[in-house]
């Protein structure tokens, strides 16, 4: 399904529920990430964990997904705006200079990147589903470049390191913005009594996909770390 409005309709909400009892996934996509969106999503989410009978991890499932669908709407973007500045992505000195400008160029041009992005049908997937674990999966129709994936491996490597988001300060990289928010993620989720492998990044020539997948069976124990 296409995200369209904040609010679910009931066929939305009858099919995020069948879903889950069915145990088969659901998805929704979206080009552009506008607050209201995010706010379907969000809604999206809090339906498919209520179902779940797991509404307790919804703060901080919540927080992962806004900076996981964050990422790859943005991935897209850049995808046309150094096609448009003539730089090439996978060269390191064109991406540096590309990302001096990026975030500000695309700030200042919403509605372009709005239009590109319907028109070459760079779309944001999420996919959602429970069988023996609960699965929330986040793609974008465009390949990760390897010096990318390679800066997703450092940060989480790093997070072996960090007691809390506090002691990330020092040594996050600055190339991508605050650099923060996947080191949040591996945080929350370890808090939960998960490990980094609950964490998930992967790509082919068509997509990158980011999934966070939490065993059942482990949810029990994330349920009372979480009372405490």
């Amino acid at each position: 399904m296409k995200v369209e409005t904040v609010e679910l309709s009931m066929d939305d909400i009858q099919n995020i529920k069948d879903a889950v009892r069915e145990r088969r996934p659901v998805n929704f996509y979206c080009y552009t990430l506008t607050l209201e969106q995010k706010q379907r999503f969000q809604n999206i989410l809090n339906v498919f964990l209520k179902e779940c009978d797991e509404s307790y991890l919804f703060n901080c499932l919540s927080y992962c997904l806004f900076e996981l669908l964050d990422n790859a709407s943005k991935a897209n973007a850049k995808r046309i705006f150094f096609k448009e500045q003539n730089l090439n992505i996978n060269d390191a000195g064109d991406y540096a200079s590309g990302m001096k400008n990026f975030k500000d160029n695309l700030s200042d041009n919403t509605q372009h990147y709005k239009d590109e992005l319907e028109a070459g049908k760079l779309q944001v997937h999420l996919q959602l589903s429970a069988n023996d674990v609960i699965s929330l999966s986040v793609s974008n129709n465009t390949k990760i470049t390897d010096a990318e994936a390679k800066r997703i491996h450092d940060k989480i490597e790093k997070t072996r390191g960090y007691e809390n988001v506090a002691d990330a300060f020092a040594d996050i990289d600055q190339t991508e913005g605050s650099g923060l928010g996947i080191i949040t993620i591996v945080i929350m989720l370890r808090k939960l009594g998960l490990s980094m492998d609950c964490l998930k990044f992967s790509t082919t020539e068509d997509e990158t996909v980011a999934t966070i997948e939490i065993p059942k069976h482990l949810l029990k124990d994330a349920e009372e770390l979480m009372e405490l």
